[in-house]
């Protein structure tokens, strides 16, 4: 695949940095689109775009640098700042986005449940664009398999070439992007057509991201992501902290709404 996306001057670029940024941008205009289509403000929705970028990628980062490498950062402090090697992990992006939309909507005075309802129907393109990312520089690889779909990464500069070799994997990337898709389609269809409340549609969207990618996860062989007692992933532990934290939230807005 291709790590490196292209170079500036001497610097290479990594193909996940690229894609992230490719993908806020699209799910921006996206946004903005269906934010102006539902009667809300664009000036909001375009500030959450560039916030969401902002914050998901020092979000993913981050999570990187305390989850799969704090030893390596500690050792150099100044490799935290070497974003062209790569180094970020979505859920970063899932937990940071989310909290620095809420301390922009209280500054703002603008209702939350709405915009994060929009942001549910854009999320998947985010999504989508970090799995192809994923996909080019060869990280988040899957587990061998005999699979007639079965990817193999033979560039050395990929992670999975690095750590696992040019054998068939499971095509763990091309998996997610297939949800992303599927859960964009979804998501979008019942945003539109069978949201009954304010909040409803941003659950939907975190129990349609949090289960597929829970499952996921067992297919994948990157341990450096954090694997506890040889079973569960760190990404799995999120995904059921989100579903718990969702279902309740869930609950209590159906709740709210009925009365």
């Amino acid at each position: 695949m291709k790590p490196f996306i292209f170079s500036i001057g001497s610097t290479p670029v990594p193909s996940f940095f690229f894609f992230i940024v490719i993908g806020a941008l699209a799910a921006t205009f996206y946004l903005c689109w269906i934010g102006k289509k539902k009667g809300l403000r664009i000036d909001v929705a375009l500030d959450m775009g560039i916030i969401g970028m902002i914050s998901g990628i020092l979000g993913t980062r981050i999570f990187h640098i305390l989850v799969e490498a704090p030893l390596y950062y500690w050792e150099k402090p100044l490799r935290v700042f070497e974003f062209w090697r790569g180094g970020f992990v979505s859920w970063g992006a899932f937990i940071a986005i989310p909290l620095c939309f809420l301390v922009y909507f209280r500054w703002r005075q603008v209702p939350v449940w709405p915009y994060l309802d929009i942001l549910a129907v854009a999320a998947p393109i985010i999504k989508f664009f970090i799995r192809l990312a994923c996909l080019l520089a060869g990280c988040c690889y899957g587990k061998p398999t005999s699979l007639p779909w079965a990817i193999t990464f033979t560039n050395p500069d990929s992670t999975a070439y690095y750590f696992i070799g040019a054998i068939p994997l499971h095509p763990v990337q091309i998996y997610s992007m297939i949800h992303a898709v599927l859960l964009f389609i979804f998501i979008n269809w019942f945003y539109l057509k069978k949201k009954s409340f304010n909040g409803q549609t941003a659950c939907l969207l975190a129990f349609g991201w949090a289960i597929p990618r829970a499952l996921i996860e067992f297919l994948r062989a990157d341990t450096d992501r954090g694997v506890y007692f040889g079973v569960i992933s760190t990404g799995q532990i999120m995904g059921i902290l989100t579903i718990i934290l969702f279902a309740f939230l869930y609950r209590y807005l159906s709740k709210k709404h009925a009365t």
